[in-house]
């Protein structure tokens, strides 16, 4: 996919977002790969923590190494620092796909509560000691890397293509 075309997809994103014009229901399909790679890494970074997304009584949770982690079947906790296990991968991922709504892509929580609302986002209860939300714009890194996600839009094809505002 070309840059233009990783430009129209983050113009139509913003305009969307921006204008409250909606968008219409299209079936997309998000790959488990890509959850993996992609999403879930910058879920355990920027959410995961046990005060916020790893907390018991948060709806949407995050599990996995260095935060709160998921039993296995008989009831042993992996190590803290032990990789990912599947059942943690896979209720993250369910619990990520229960934030978004796929009738209008656009007013996903996942992608409304952690952006801070000047930027479009819906406000959410995890800003710093600063007053700053987890993302500052719809710009940031994590934020993109999200977003590609819940719009199933692939990623840049190589990390070393000239840098492009629409996409890390």
């Amino acid at each position: 996919m070309t840059r233009f075309v990783h430009s129209c997809i983050a113009v139509a994103l913003a305009a969307c977002a921006s204008s409250g014009v909606e968008t219409p229901p299209v079936e997309v399909k998000r790959e488990f790969s890509v959850f993996q790679k992609e999403v879930y890494p910058v879920l355990l970074r920027d959410c995961g923590f046990p005060a916020c997304h790893g907390a018991s009584e948060r709806f949407f949770r995050v599990f996995g190494p260095g935060r709160t982690r998921l039993p296995n079947d008989l009831g042993v906790l992996p190590e803290p620092f032990e990789l990912p296990t599947g059942e943690e991968l896979s209720t993250s991922q369910s619990l990520a796909l229960s934030m978004i709504d796929r009738e209008h892509l656009q007013w996903s929580l996942l992608l409304r509560k952690p952006l801070a609302i000047s930027a479009g986002g819906a406000g959410h209860l995890g800003v710093d000691g600063y007053g700053r939300d987890v993302y500052r714009t719809a710009q940031d890194a994590g934020f993109l890397a999200l977003a590609r996600w819940v719009y199933a839009a692939p990623a840049p094809t190589s990390p070393l293509a000239p840098h492009n505002s629409a996409f890390p």
